[in-house]
């Protein structure tokens, strides 16, 4: 097919065309006159799956034919060339051989590094084996470095890198996959050299930037009917400033031809010597020829000003180019969005190329708007699938103690109790477990939390006892793991998630390993199972780490879901792939090119010497990714003007686009570079309309609604009256509309529950009627203390630290309760006591802290409290609980106590203050205070009388349970309440 050459036989294509279109155009023609047997013997090696699929579709396209055989580079590492080549090591077997390492040597020295980055620092190091090996770097090379002028960091490192040298040498250094990549190649390039195969061999599509690739490459090319072509090749760029890239010195390795370069100098070639493959040309040579002088080396940019006169008029150049320059990454991914929204509507193919996946998931959800699911050939992360999810909620569950919180998690995944015909009853009784479990503050469910649940309701238990019995069955099967080997930890969570999934049936696992997110996920632990004996024995926490990391590792992806024309590519995809339009996201520094990674081993210069990869080499690759995309027939650059953190900086290749347009007014280029930002913010304002309401929206007004007479409440607590006066709209809520407040599934140290606490703790204490002069009663009181702290705060350093709180207001309060003791005694603890006022047709209710009686057979009324303990002023106009208590003394409210003239009534404030208030009987006598209940319940039994929302709240920063009902934030307190019927 080829005809003879004396030099390696390289092409290339230029940048912005289809590469796949173009490789097969030219691949026709020049084997036209083959025969099918001899055109079906073609093999072509390219570097991407999507590549290969693109070429068999250009294929499919038609005329039918005998195809080539279309291979992936990668696959040489599969490749069964030599018995003596060993096979490859798998990933995970090494990635495990190397934490055992780490580990012993941390166990060794545990001042290296701490043991939570273990598998950390084994993926960091199986990463730079894979990088040695592909580059044909030896450990020896990495012991001869000169390092004369490092810290002791670099004593450090060697001890981690000695782990390595082992799997480099000797019977046991089975390699991995870029290893055995290397030993392949280098096995068929001697092959070859002997008998060079008589087919055709093309390599597509790479840059030849990975030591192993390049050599293979190189091979290729020197084969009589071996041949490479390299995508985006700049045929634009003169002589000299080819000759600057010189590859051996490492100067401009950020340059997008440099890879280019370093490759023709490994093969002895020139520029001139890379030949045009077929006659495609580029889409538009102006942009191209614009482009590349904007990309020169640095050294070289004051040729802008010689060359930049010889592109000409530059609105021809940036013909089809728009600049998106938003105010926000939310406004880029929503313009981004639009313009794809309209090339689904014409019916063109449009290409969203970015690194950023923060802005790919942005752009999907725009999209979601308008019911179109892009094409991403990213996927989604094997985590985030809804097996992903599953089997990390279940690992999560054996490294920390069963919560209410973690299991409701695990009941509420869609794939528990995945089995038709039982997930509807199954999120019934869940919801109503939660219910059960939020109301008793049960923190850590047991089975026989379960089981009280499902005989606490007689009505129901017979269809909730079978799937209380089954969960009560697997409960105890969610226990924290113990240190063991990874075998018994990846059994035990496929164990355990089978046994949710299949729920109450006897066999199988449901909806867990189906689909192709299910079998995926099974893959994951069937890879662990196969190679977890090269590990020892491990932690639940280290464990739970290496499982996540291999999740996410993983990716799902269905080519079928996604709409046709509208595409998302990584970088590496883009780069041999071709659309009508592409949209070239998240154009700033730190995202495009992405910030090198941080190297824990080797700096810049260790690494130059070792003949490692650079951290430009990247950035040069990103280079050409940009380099090759921006010449795409019509092209958009976006980006974000700001962060939700700072103001961002523009790529630096936009920012040598844009600058070198500027400089160049002879040749329109300040006008053209307005034309591209004119567009841009004309897209910019039609996608910013998205977010204003097509119509004023009203905000709510300030609730008062007025509920039937017959429907309002008849009884009310003497705490409530204080809510009735200043917030009337809580009684209408919870009273009227019979809305609760949902108690908190993970209970917390908070005030209220304090509160509750000490109040059992006095109540407890009072009731055994000690004598509180006794210097034993500070013992009793701390003994009973610390019993209830116990068995209801299970937070130890929130209990040591009210346990303290306690100690030191014990005698403080012993003090006070000796003269309470002098002038009566105990009657009534935590008592209870209903007042009907038939007048108003309304009945208080209330449960007494405690009541004693004095010698002379009156009452003494006390109410302990932990928060802020209200003035005399505030009692007698708004907190009237211990006035209305006082009241239904004396009217005989409580039955076991009788009629009896009140004293006095006290708040005792059991806090910091430890401050005592008392009611003001004085001001406000009994006879008064309920004439004044009277008036007020009269005023609520008026028909036109409405529950207004924070009617007289203490504090403006007050919160109520129900100002989300109320709305509260679309008015303010400066508002005026609106009264409305409602029935």
């Amino acid at each position: 097919m080829f005809e003879p050459t004396p030099k390696a036989r390289v092409f290339g294509l230029p940048p912005g065309a289809d590469f796949a279109s173009a490789l097969v155009a030219g691949l026709l023609d020049l084997a036209g006159d083959l025969p099918p047997q001899d055109f079906a013997k073609i093999q072509i090696f390219v570097n991407t799956s999507r590549m290969q699929r693109r070429i068999r579709e250009v294929f499919d396209a038609g005329p039918p034919r005998l195809l080539p055989r279309i291979r992936l580079i990668t696959d040489l590492a599969n490749d069964p060339i030599s018995h003596d080549v060993k096979p490859k090591v798998s990933a995970l077997r090494r990635r495990l051989e190397l934490a055992t390492l780490v580990s012993s040597l941390l166990d060794q020295e545990p001042e290296l590094a701490p043991r939570a980055a273990l598998y950390d620092l084994s993926d960091s190091l199986a990463n730079l084996m894979d990088e040695m090996q592909g580059e044909g770097v030896t450990p020896d090379a990495i012991a001869s470095l000169d390092v004369t002028d490092q810290s002791g960091h670099w004593d450090r490192s060697k001890k981690f890198l000695d782990i390595i040298s082992p799997f480099f040498t000797g019977e046991n250094a089975d390699p991995d996959e870029q290893a055995r990549q290397r030993l392949v190649v280098e096995t068929l390039t001697a092959l070859w050299a002997e008998t060079p195969p008589k087919h055709p061999i093309i390599v597509a599509g790479s840059t030849g930037s990975r030591g192993a690739t390049g050599l293979f490459m190189r091979a290729v090319a020197d084969l009589p009917q071996g041949a490479i072509v390299l995508p985006g090749f700049d045929f634009d760029m003169p002589a000299h400033v080819w000759d600057a890239l010189d590859g051996d010195k490492g100067v401009a390795e950020d340059h997008p031809q440099f890879r280019f370069r370093k490759l023709m100098s490994a093969m002895d070639l020139h520029r001139d010597d890379v030949m045009r493959w077929g006659d495609t040309p580029a889409p538009n040579a102006a942009r191209n020829a614009l482009v590349s002088l904007s990309l020169r080396p640095a050294p070289v940019t004051d040729q802008w000003l010689s060359d930049g006169p010889e592109l000409g008029d530059l609105n021809s150049a940036t013909q089809g180019l728009t600049l998106i320059e938003a105010p926000s990454p939310r406004s880029e991914a929503e313009t981004i969005a639009l313009r794809l929204r309209q090339a689904a509507e014409d019916g063109v193919t449009a290409a969203l190329i970015t690194p950023d996946r923060n802005l790919t998931r942005q752009v999907a959800a725009a999209l979601d708007l308008w019911n179109i699911v892009p094409d991403d050939s990213a996927g989604m992360p094997l985590a985030l699938s809804p097996p992903g999810r599953f089997l990390r909620h279940v690992t999560d569950m054996t490294r920390n103690v069963l919560t209410s919180e973690s299991l409701l998690t695990l009941l509420k995944h869609p794939l528990c109790n995945s089995v038709d015909g039982f997930r509807g009853p199954h999120l019934l009784l869940t919801y109503e477990l939660e219910l059960y479990l939020r109301r008793h503050s049960v923190p850590y469910p047991t089975p026989e939390t379960v089981n009280a649940w499902a005989l606490s309701e007689e009505s129901k238990i017979e269809k909730r006892q079978a799937w209380a019995t089954w969960l009560s069955t697997v409960v105890p099967t969610i226990q924290v793991s113990q240190k063991q080997n990874l075998t018994r930890h990846i059994e035990g969570v496929i164990g355990l998630a089978e046994a949710l999934a299949r729920g109450q049936n006897v066999d199988g696992t449901g909806e867990l390993w189906k689909e192709k997110a299910g079998r995926s996920a099974r893959n994951v632990c069937d890879t662990i199972l196969r190679d977890a004996e090269a590990s020892g024995e491990i932690t639940a926490t280290e464990f739970t780490g290496l499982f996540g990391s291999l999740l996410s590792a993983g990716t799902v992806r269905d080519r079928d879901e996604g709409h046709p024309n509208i595409l998302i590519w990584g970088t590496l995809e883009a780069r041999v792939q071709s659309a009508d339009l592409v949209i070239l996201g998240g154009m700033n520094e730190g995202v495009w090119p992405e910030s090198p990674t941080p190297d824990p081993w080797l700096n810049r210069k260790m690494r130059a010497q070792a003949g490692l990869l650079l951290p430009e080499r990247r950035i040069g690759l990103s280079a050409h990714d940009y380099q090759q995309a921006v010449a795409s027939p019509e092209v958009w650059i976006t980006r974000a003007k700001r962060t939700a953190d700072a103001e961002t900086v523009p790529s630096r290749w936009v920012n040598r686009l844009t600058n070198l347009l500027s400089g160049l007014p002879d040749q329109n280029g300040p006008e053209a570079l307005k034309k591209m930002q004119a567009e841009g913010d004309r897209w910019i304002a039609m996608a910013a309309q998205m977010s204003v309401p097509t119509a004023a929206i009203e905000p709510a007004h300030r609730p008062s609604p007025m509920p039937p007479v017959a429907d309002r409440p008849k009884t009310i607590s003497v705490t409530q009256i204080k809510t009735l006066i200043r917030d009337p709209y809580a009684i209408y809520a919870n009273k009227v509309l019979r809305l609760k407040r949902l108690d908190p599934l993970v209970p917390t140290a908070d005030a209220p529950l304090r509160g509750i606490i000490i109040h059992a703790i006095l109540d407890e204490f009072i009731g055994t009627r000690p004598d509180a002069t006794d210097p034993a009663a500070f013992n009793q009181l701390m003994e009973t203390a610390a019993r209830h702290f116990n068995d209801q705060c299970p937070w130890p350093t929130i209990r040591a630290q009210w346990m303290a709180r306690m100690e030191k207001l014990a005698p403080v309060f012993l003090a006070a309760e000796a003269k309470r003791q002098s002038k009566g005694s105990l009657a009534i603890s935590e008592g209870w006591g209903v007042m009907e006022m038939p007048s108003v047709d309304m009945a208080i209710t209330c449960k007494a802290d405690r009541i004693d009686l004095t010698p002379q057979d009156t009452a003494l009324i006390y109410d302990y409290k932990t928060g802020v303990v209200p003035t005399k002023d505030v009692q007698e106009k708004f907190d009237k609980q211990l006035l209305a208590e006082a009241v239904m003394v004396s009217r005989g409210a409580f039955t076991d106590l009788g009629e009896k003239h009140v004293d006095e009534a006290v708040f005792i404030g059991v806090n910091a203050a430890m401050r005592d208030v008392e009611a003001p009987l004085d001001k406000a006598p009994i006879e008064a205070v309920y004439a004044g209940l009277e008036t007020l319940f009269g005023k609520w039994n008026m028909p036109t009388k409405g529950y207004s929302a924070r009617m007289a709240m203490f504090s403006k920063d007050d919160i109520s349970d129900y100002d989300h009902l109320s709305r509260f934030g679309e008015w303010t307190m400066a508002d005026l309440p609106k009264t409305e019927g409602v029935s």
